[in-house]
């Protein structure tokens, strides 16, 4: 259901939804993240029930010029410390948890931000586990999230405040 309501994006297509004032839900992270399945179809029906056209998919990971896989967010080189110090600055994003031998802030996926007429107006972050009967919770706790969960995706989709654009 998820994959083809998403809208990929290379990097340059992910500054230029800021770069020309762009509205829309981004998610940050890709198949190769469980916790980013765990969550994704709740992700796209609320997107779906909030009329969103579809979600931006932005794949940190990409193919270095070693023909290596490389995480963005693992700055390994001047050129990908300031590609990704760009994103964690345009979305407003803090946290106490630094990328080894940088100031940056670390972004753990999957990553939601919702952008309005390019500026990022709020982002979601979590780290949540699906067990046998489909119920979101952390790990190591049995506590039900999916309804919380659910509830944090329409707040953020909620500040695009999409429908009163159209």
């Amino acid at each position: 259901m998820s994959n083809g309501y998403l809208k990929e994006l290379n990097y340059d297509e992910l500054i230029k939804l800021f770069d020309s004032f762009d509205t829309g839900l981004v998610y940050i992270g890709g198949d190769w993240c469980k916790n980013c399945n765990n969550v994704l179809d709740i992700v796209v029906e609320e997107a779906m029930k909030a009329k969103l056209p579809y979600i931006y998919k932005y794949d940190p990971v990409f193919v270095n010029v070693y023909g290596e896989k490389e995480d963005l967010r693992d700055c390994k080189s001047l050129e990908i410390k300031l590609k990704y110090y760009a994103i964690v600055e345009k979305s407003h994003f803090k946290s106490d948890e630094l990328v080894k031998d940088t100031l940056i802030p670390k972004i753990h996926v999957p990553f939601f931000m919702a952008i309005r007429n390019g500026s990022c107006v709020g982002y979601y972050t979590t780290q949540l586990i699906k067990d046998n009967n489909g119920k979101l919770h952390y790990e190591n706790d049995t506590k039900d999230m999916t309804q919380e969960f659910r509830d944090n995706m329409k707040e953020l989709i909620s500040k695009m405040e999409y429908n009163k654009l159209f």
